[in-house]
């Protein structure tokens, strides 16, 4: 799918796929004067896609190399002239949802719309992904569509004090404890609204039961109270932790997990749904990017998620003047450095060092990256020039 400069619709293979400034029928024409007519054509092989430069004028670069011909996977990243594409490996969409608007990726986009079809029923929902990868952004719009008139109340499970968490979501009366005074918990301040319960797997083990009772009575006992008080909050939890492992090992109540996922959505980090970091950063830093700055975002890991974008995008607008566009030479230098033709040498890394990587990391080539202070297109180059299969480690 091409995502600069401007988005279009994700674009299928099926038995190939001719992009270029005049494709043709069947293919993909983009408005990029840097195009040749026919630029570069993708073929299935085998189990595989397989790229072809068509002998293009300006060349064509994969993950930040120049190519003759290339295999492609999900996540790599097409450079064509001055235009961008990122291979999606997509699954069957859920039942009932559209395919991704331009400028999205199907993950993201079949998630929005289950989260849609899911927030006006009173159906509890559990969002599952990796730190930072935006499963509050998710949760809020579940909120914002649900049409619940109350609050959006967000609360780290992971920040709160053991000694004061049921305080803290459940409120107390005055005297509950020395020199108390009586005050309203988080689940009622989310009264005709959401409490969402980010990190859900730290909360603690001896307050779980009374959250599952409030969940199940809809009504909540403040500290110190001799009554239940009813209550009217739509429940959203969020973990990037396997609960059903914290069950197994009794660091989580079963019958909670069990409250808990009345509905369930998945949210992989960046790295799974490259589609989405052009959008996410351009509406974050406000400006328009460059074709070089743009392919630089897209071929970082971003190991932080969307939290690293933010702080990118942060650092950006506190020294730009908010005119122009952001470009290659505004971002941090190791994400410039990894555009170019700049390679992991064989000798700094011999093959069976590789291996034993490859292996311990069951074939992840981020993790590789980063374990030897790498990039993961210079990982692929090596790879490549030592003819390793990364997918013999999977």
């Amino acid at each position: 799918m091409p995502v600069h400069p401007q988005p279009a619709p994700p674009q299928p293979i099926g038995d190939g796929l001719r992009v270029g400034r005049q494709a043709g029928a069947g293919g993909l024409s983009c408005d990029d004067p840097r195009l040749s007519r026919v630029h570069f054509e993708i073929r299935p092989v085998g189990a595989s896609l397989r790229l072809d430069d068509q002998g293009a004028k300006n060349g064509t670069r994969v993950d930040g190399r120049p190519v003759q011909r290339a295999h492609l996977e999900h996540g790599s990243i097409v450079r064509a002239g001055d235009s961008l594409f990122v291979v999606e490996d997509v699954a069957p969409p859920a039942p009932g949802c559209d395919d991704p608007p331009a400028g999205l990726s199907a993950v993201l986009s079949w998630a929005q719309q289950v989260v849609d079809r899911v927030a006006p029923t009173a159906l509890t929902v559990l969002v599952h992904g990796p730190s930072g990868a935006g499963k509050e952004r998710l949760a809020r719009r579940l909120h914002e569509t649900s049409g619940r008139r109350g609050a959006f109340v967000p609360v780290n499970c992971s920040a709160l004090p053991a000694t004061l968490a049921a305080s803290e979501l459940f409120g107390h009366v005055r005297g509950a404890f020395s020199g108390a005074e009586g005050r309203p918990g988080l689940l009622a301040a989310a009264a005709g609204g959401t409490l969402f319960l980010d990190e859900v797997g730290d909360l603690p083990l001896d307050l779980q039961p009374v959250l599952l009772r409030a969940i199940q009575e809809r009504a909540i006992r403040p500290v110190g109270g001799d009554r239940e008080v009813p209550i009217d909050v739509r429940i959203v939890a969020a973990t990037h932790r396997s609960l059903p492992e914290a069950v197994a090992a009794g660091r989580f109540r079963a019958d909670l997990l069990a409250r808990l996922t009345e509905f369930e959505v998945e949210l992989p980090g960046l790295a799974e749904r490259k589609a989405d970091v052009l959008p996410l950063f351009e509406a974050l830093v406000g400006q328009p990017v460059s074709v070089d700055a743009a392919e630089a975002l897209l071929l970082h890991d971003w190991p932080t998620n969307v939290r690293g974008l933010q702080q990118i995008a942060n650092r950006i607008r506190l020294f730009a003047d908010g005119r122009g566009r952001v470009e290659l030479s505004m971002l941090p230098t190791a994400m410039q450095d990894a555009v170019g033709t700049g390679a992991l040498e064989p000798a700094q890394i011999s093959p069976a060092e590789l291996a034993r990587l490859l292996e311990l990391h069951q074939g992840n080539v981020s993790r590789v990256a980063r374990a030897v202070g790498s990039t993961r297109q210079r990982v692929y180059r090596l790879l490549e020039s030592l003819d390793i299969d990364v997918r013999s480690f999977r």
